[in-house]
């Protein structure tokens, strides 16, 4: 990458600080023409054209630009002086028109607003609040529509309906958990009173009794019936005979085991030694492993080809 000169820097330093920039010297147009075109501010031009009367009639294409950026509409009014020094009064000129008519259009809307407001406020229906004092139809229940009401308030007031009924009744719930009086805010001689003493068992505990007396009685023996007499010209055919046996008692005691003998005293019992058994010598690795045979059950290897 090449070194930039000192004149890329130069001019890279003067568009990053355009806005300061209000006298260029005795430098033709030409020399600053890419610098200058970056001028956003039309006073700033302004200045600087009074300060350096060199690039006055050479600046054309700026205002020309600026024209394009700040008056709607440019291109359907004369825009073009007759001489290059003045487009700087041509850009008042047209600013100033500019202002007026966006002036007009707000006034006109204004104006327009206005009618509509007036319009509708004369539209409006206007509501009256009166009393009137009728205590015959209060009194029958009855109203100048034609229906019956439910009671002597506003006929206009709101239907019952479920959710204002459940509203009612969550409120009642609230209500009554605040009155109650919480234990801890209660006098301890008033929950003494409370208190209840135990008079009968309950119920439950005497039912878990009597299954816990039942488990644990001892059971009956069971005593095999007979077989009924085969019945004369039946179908005679031999079933199993199934016998019960009553079970075992815990406390039936088995039958005790044969004493074993034992020495006299003073003597004690040593069995003889086993004699090991004599190997063969082998002279050599005689022996060959044997490959086993194939397994159904594992799948042979393939060799690569």
């Amino acid at each position: 990458m090449p070194v930039p000169t000192l004149f890329h820097l130069a001019k890279k330093r003067l568009v990053q600080n355009i806005h300061q920039l209000d006298d260029i010297g005795d430098l033709p147009y030409a020399f600053l023409a890419p610098i200058l075109r970056q001028i956003q501010i039309p006073d700033q031009l302004v200045q600087l054209e009074a300060n350096c009367p060199q690039i006055q009639g050479e600046t054309g294409e700026i205002w020309l630009r600026l024209i394009k950026r700040d008056i709607p509409g440019w291109d359907k009014k004369p825009h073009q002086p007759q001489d290059p020094k003045s487009w700087s009064k041509v850009y008042k000129k047209l600013k100033k028109e500019a202002a007026a008519e966006e002036e007009a259009q707000q006034a006109a809307l204004k104006q327009r607003m206005q009618a509509l407001q007036k319009d509708r406020n004369g539209h409006q229906t206007t509501i009256i609040n009166a009393s009137l004092n009728l205590p015959s139809a209060r009194r029958s229940g009855w109203s100048f529509g034609g229906g019956a009401r439910s009671g002597w308030g506003d006929p206009a007031a709101p239907k019952k309906t479920g959710k204002v009924a459940f509203d009612k009744l969550k409120r009642g719930i609230y209500d009554a958990k605040r009155a109650r009086p919480k234990a801890s805010m209660t006098p301890q001689h008033v929950l003494n009173e409370t208190k209840r003493t135990v008079t009968q068992v309950p119920a439950r505990m005497v039912r878990m009794a009597e299954a816990e007396a039942l488990s644990q009685a001892p059971r009956r023996k069971l005593v095999p019936k007979a077989p009924p007499a085969p019945v004369a010209g039946a179908n005679t055919t031999r079933r199993p005979i199934i016998r019960q046996q009553p079970m075992p008692r815990i406390n039936d005691a088995a039958p005790e085991r044969a004493e074993r003998p034992r020495l006299p005293a003073g003597q004690q019992f040593s069995a003889p030694r086993p004699v090991p058994k004599p190997q063969p010598v082998s002279s050599g690795p005689s022996l060959k492993r044997t490959r086993a045979g194939p397994n159904i059950l594992v799948e042979s290897k393939r060799r690569k080809v």
